[in-house]
């Protein structure tokens, strides 16, 4: 008889215990293989333990650890078992093993409800449990704390906290791969492969896509899985300015379970390179990232990865469909510590589209001295600060700064990064660099103006007493209607027209209303 075989024979005799309502050998039959029923057929053993009493809990302390290990499967696939959580944990936890038991569930538990913020202080707290334990507590359990360094480090991701999700995940991978946890091994490498994509750290992000797909070729149980490591490979196919590869692999790849908080925000960032065939299809982008944003709420409810990928995918749909001042306005909102190093390199790119040089390099120097190991921030910085010396006949820096930057975009494959300034200006800078720059990649680039930002233009900057007369006239109305919304005399309106349409360079209310709403003003 085979090993499967020999389990799905246990599982049998349980059932047919169940049916027969010999209650005790059933429990006696689920306690003594549990081991092997929590991995190969979990039903068997919830069945089993579903019907224990709260006095058959205290007296047999074996059941107390198994639904322990219960409450963590359920959440981890996703069936949102709040009210389980407590049930599943009855007991104080009894050792070192039991206690980080308990909190990774309710880590995952928190998570999985959208409450970073807790996620994080219980891994913290799992974690500083373990440091303090002694030597010998640890090395007994080492096995059996992949799960563990795995789901701690998913809460630091989606935290957005990258040190100690890099950390935690690493370490996961590593038990993973001594104790044989291929399951483990696999989702960490895949939660890597991401983290390295979205920071634009390109080669290390391959390196981990591939270790990801080999474990997982090598398990016929890997379609279970998370495998974070096929979108992060679908980020790559873009970044490589692939959007139709990229989204086929997106559309190929199938759910893992009710929550899946990577998809959310990989479906956003790449449909923006959709735009790579025109930007005519800025308005169909931005209905994608509100369903997007509105798919499963409770998943952006706090500051997170999520929203602060969402929010920075908007920024550059905006930033390419020439509305500078919204994308300036979303990427303000986004403007917390834990944000700078995804956003920076963008702003910098942003606030040169709008004229503002001293801001734009401000920021760009700030990515330069601060960030210089998040690619994808790092790029755009540098592309401004190439630009601004073009603009300033410096062609010295202007070479050394773009040269700096489509060397590292090529180095780490990330041609999506370079497109952020205006066609004009790269085809001048890639002019001048010469033969610095003889690459085929960057002239196919140059060939194809409508994959970058729009030309830059100054800002408009109208005053909140313009922006509210503006949107009175957008509503409708004949002048002295207007006028009585705005609670001002006909003249006192005319004379707020004439500015506006002097700022935004039209000749009439329909124009300024159109441009207006092109650019997110109103």
């Amino acid at each position: 008889m085979s090993q499967r075989e020999e389990h799905d024979r246990v599982a049998s005799l349980i059932y047919l215990a169940l049916s027969e309502r010999r209650h005790d050998d059933a429990v006696e039959l689920a306690e003594a293989n549990w081991p092997v029923l929590i991995s190969h057929n979990v039903a068997a053993l919830r069945a089993v333990a579903d019907q224990l009493s709260a006095a058959e809990l205290a007296e047999r302390p074996a059941w107390d650890r198994i639904r322990r290990y219960l409450g963590f499967l359920m959440i981890e696939s996703s069936l949102r078992p709040s009210a389980y959580v407590e049930s599943a944990l009855p007991h104080p936890p009894r050792g070192l093993a039991d206690t980080l038991l308990t909190l990774t569930t309710r880590s995952i538990a928190a998570r999985t409800a959208g409450r970073f913020s807790e996620a994080v202080q219980i891994a913290r707290g799992a974690l500083d449990r373990l440091n303090e334990a002694r030597e010998s507590e640890r090395e007994a359990i080492q096995h059996r704390l992949a799960d563990g360094y795995l789901q701690w480090g998913l809460s630091f991701e989606f935290a957005a906290l990258e040190r100690e999700a890099l950390t935690s995940l690493e370490r996961a991978y590593d038990l993973g791969i001594a104790f044989e946890n291929m399951r483990v091994a696999t989702d960490a490498a895949g939660e890597l492969a991401w983290i390295h994509s979205i920071a634009g750290r390109g080669l290390t992000a391959d390196d981990w896509i591939e270790k990801a797909r080999t474990l997982a070729a090598s398990s016929r149980s890997s379609g279970a899985w998370r495998r974070t490591d096929l979108l992060a490979a679908a980020v790559r196919t873009a970044d490589r300015m692939h959007p139709d590869a990229a989204l086929e692999q997106l559309t190929a790849r199938s759910g893992g379970g009710s929550i899946d908080e990577h998809r959310l925000t990989t479906m956003a960032q790449s449909a923006l390179f959709r735009l790579s065939a025109g930007r005519s299809s800025t308005t169909l982008l931005l209905a994608e990232l509100q369903h997007a944003s509105t798919t499963d709420l409770s998943l952006l409810a706090e500051p997170s990865e999520n929203s602060l990928m969402l929010g920075y995918v908007e920024a550059l749909v905006h930033l390419y469909a020439d509305r500078p001042d919204r994308s300036l306005e979303l990427l303000a909102q986004l403007g917390t510590d834990r944000a700078l190093p995804y956003v920076l390199g963008l702003r910098s790119a942003v606030q040169l589209a709008i004229g503002a040089k001293a801001e734009a390099e401000r920021d760009a120097d700030e990515v330069i001295s601060r960030y210089g190991q998040c690619p994808r921030q790092l790029v755009p910085a540098l592309l401004v600060k190439a630009t601004i010396a073009l603009q300033a006949r410096d062609s010295t820096a202007a070479i050394s700064a773009f040269t700096d930057a489509c060397g590292l975009a090529l180095e780490k494959k990330l041609l999506a990064s370079l497109v952020v300034i205006p066609h004009a200006d790269f085809a001048q800078l890639l002019t001048l660099a010469g033969e610095r720059l003889d690459d085929p990649q960057l002239d196919t680039l140059a060939r194809t103006p409508l994959v970058f930002a729009p030309p830059r233009r100054e800002a408009v900057k109208l005053s909140p007493r313009e922006l509210s007369v503006l949107r009175e006239l957008a509503r409708g109305g004949a002048l002295a209607e207007v006028a009585a919304r705005l609670h001002v005399s006909v003249n006192t309106l005319k004379v707020h027209n004439h500015a506006i349409y002097k700022k935004l360079a039209v000749d009439g209310r329909d124009s300024a209303i159109a441009l207006a709403r092109d650019r997110g003003l109103i």
